[in-house]
C-alpha cells in the first residue's frame, strides 16, 4: 500500500513538470456586426459595432403622446428584438409607438362638476304661491335674463296658477332670503306649454342660466336637475335647490291633455334625474352648465298601479325661448299655425324622413302654400332665413312652425310624386285657439 502511494506521487510530479512545455495561447478576434436604430423622435442614437452572437442592452426612446412599444426588425413591426436576442448579422432596429390612452382624471372631472353646479345653482329659486280660499302651493323657477334692472324667471304655469300673492326664496351662505310680492311682477302664463314668466328687482346679484339649443342634445348625455323637492313656505324650504343627476333618456316624447295633464300639449325631454313635487319649474342642466329644460312632471305609477322610477320630463329649451319671448312682448303666447294634420310618430306615406300630410286645413297657411294631402314636408323656413330647416319628423316641423312669428312669411320644401318642390311664401296665421 505504501509503494502505491509513492508511485502516484512520482507520477503527479511528472505531469506537473510537463505543463511547462505547452505552447502560448493564440488570441482570435471575433467578427463584428453593425446595429443601427431607426426612429422618428428628437433623440440621437449612434450606430453600434458589436461582436456577432452577442446581446444588446437596448435603449429606450420617447415620443410625446405615445407609448414606446420596443424595437422591431421591420418598419411595420412584426418580430420584436429583445435584449435576450443574439445579433447574428448587420441589423437595423425600428422603434414602434402606440398612441397613449389618456385616462380620465376622476378627481379633476368631479371638481369640474362641483364648480359647474356652484356656478348655476343660484340661478334657480323657490316660488311660493299663496291663495286665500285654496291650498297654497310651491315650486321652483329659473332666472334666465337680466334686462333693464329686472331679473326674469321662468317657471311652470301650474306653480303660479290662481295666485293671490307670490314670494321668491333664494339662498346665500346656507341662509334663506325672501323676495316679497311687492317686488315681483307676474307677466303671464301659458297652460299649453305649462310655462309662466315672473320678474323681480333686487340689489342682490344672481347668475343667469344660459340656454342650450335643444337640437344639439343627444340621448345618453349627463343631466343635472336643480329644484326644491317637497316645496316649503317662504324662507323655510327644507330641501332648497337640491341637485340630482341622471341621463337624457329620450328627446321626443309627446304628451297631450289626453294623458291627464290638463291643457298641456307638446314634446318634452325624458330623463332619469330624481324629481319630486316642488321640483316643478326647476332647471335641467347639462354637464357643461347649459340650461336645457324646465322640469314639469314625472310618471310614478303605471296604468295597472305599479310603482315606476326614473320617468321625469322637462319642457325643452327651444320651447322656453319662444314662449318667454311672446309672454314678455304680448303677455301671452301667440302660436304660429301652418294648417296641416299628420301622424305624430308614424310614416303614413312610406317615407324615411319628413312629415306626410294627412289633411290640409281650409283657409290656412298650408292651403295658401299649395300643399296637398300625401305631400311630404322635408323643410321649413321663414323669409329671413337663408336656408330651410330640415323637418325630418313631426316634432322638428312643429318646433320650426312655432318658432316663426305670427304674420311672418314662410315657405316649405316638400316632396310630391317623388319630385321635390319649393313653395312660394305666405304669411303664417295664428293658432285657432289663440285668435281673438
Amino acid at each position: 500500500m505504501r509503494l502505491w502511494i509513492v508511485s502516484a506521487t512520482l507520477l503527479l510530479l511528472g505531469v506537473l513538470g510537463a505543463c511547462d512545455a505547452l505552447p502560448e495561447e493564440v488570441s482570435i478576434e471575433a467578427p463584428l456586426a453593425s446595429v443601427t436604430f431607426v426612429h422618428d423622435t428628437q433623440e440621437s442614437l449612434e450606430a453600434l459595432e458589436v461582436p456577432l452572437f452577442s446581446r444588446l442592452s437596448l435603449p429606450n426612446v420617447s415620443k410625446p403622446g405615445y407609448t414606446f412599444d420596443g424595437w422591431f426588425l421591420t418598419p411595420e413591426g412584426g418580430d420584436r428584438f429583445r435584449t435576450t436576442d443574439l445579433v447574428v448579422t448587420h441589423t437595423a432596429l425600428h422603434a414602434q409607438f402606440s398612441p397613449r390612452e389618456v385616462m380620465p382624471n376622476v378627481t379633476t372631472e368631479e371638481q369640474r362638476i362641483i364648480d359647474m353646479i356652484a356656478g348655476v345653482r343660484d340661478s334657480v329659486v323657490a316660488i311660493s304661491n299663496a291663495r286665500e280660499n285654496l291650498p297654497g302651493s310651491s315650486g321652483s323657477g329659473v332666472i334666465y335674463q337680466l334686462k333693464d334692472g329686472f331679473y326674469y324667471v321662468v317657471t311652470n304655469d301650474h306653480v303660479t296658477r290662481d295666485y293671490e300673492t307670490l314670494a321668491i326664496t333664494y339662498e346665500r351662505n346656507g341662509l334663506q332670503f325672501e323676495i316679497e310680492y311687492d317686488a315681483i311682477e307676474y307677466l303671464g302664463g301659458d297652460p299649453t306649454t305649462d310655462l309662466a314668466v315672473l320678474r323681480f328687482e333686487s340689489a342682490v346679484e344672481f347668475p343667469i342660466a344660459q340656454f342650450a339649443d335643444y337640437y344639439e342634445l343627444v340621448v345618453g348625455q349627463s343631466v343635472y336637475a336643480i329644484g326644491s323637492p317637497l316645496g316649503g313656505a317662504p324662507g323655510s324650504f327644507l330641501y332648497l335647490n337640491s341637485v340630482t343627476t341622471g341621463i337624457l333618456s329620450g328627446l321626443s316624447r309627446f304628451f297631450s291633455e289626453s294623458a291627464g295633464l290638463g291643457s298641456f300639449e307638446g314634446f318634452v325631454l325624458q330623463h332619469d334625474a330624481a324629481i319630486n313635487p316642488g321640483n316643478s319649474g326647476g332647471a335641467l342642466f347639462t354637464s357643461q352648465g347649459e340650461f336645457i329644460g324646465i322640469n314639469t312632471f314625472k310618471i310614478d305609477t303605471s296604468n295597472t298601479g305599479r310603482n315606476l322610477e326614473g320617468l321625469g320630463f322637462a319642457v325643452p329649451s327651444n320651447t322656453i325661448v319662444r314662449v318667454t319671448r311672446d309672454i314678455e312682448e304680448f303677455g301671452r303666447v301667440r302660436r304660429a299655425f301652418l294648417g296641416v294634420a299628420s301622424q305624430v310618430f308614424a310614416s303614413s306615406c312610406g317615407q324615411d324622413v319628413g312629415v306626410c300630410i294627412a289633411e290640409v286645413i281650409a283657409d290656412s297657411t298650408a292651403q295658401a302654400l299649395g300643399l296637398q294631402a300625401d305631400d311630404v314636408i322635408i323643410g321649413f323656413k321663414t323669409e329671413s332665413m337663408n336656408d330651410y330647416t330640415s323637418t325630418n319628423n313631426f316634432e322638428r316641423l312643429r318646433e320650426a312652425i312655432l318658432s316663426a312669428r305670427v304674420g311672418e312669411r314662410v315657405s316649405v320644401l316638400y316632396i310630391r310624386g317623388g319630385i321635390t318642390y319649393e313653395s312660394a311664401y305666405a304669411p303664417v296665421s295664428p293658432h285657432p285657439d289663440d285668435r281673438e
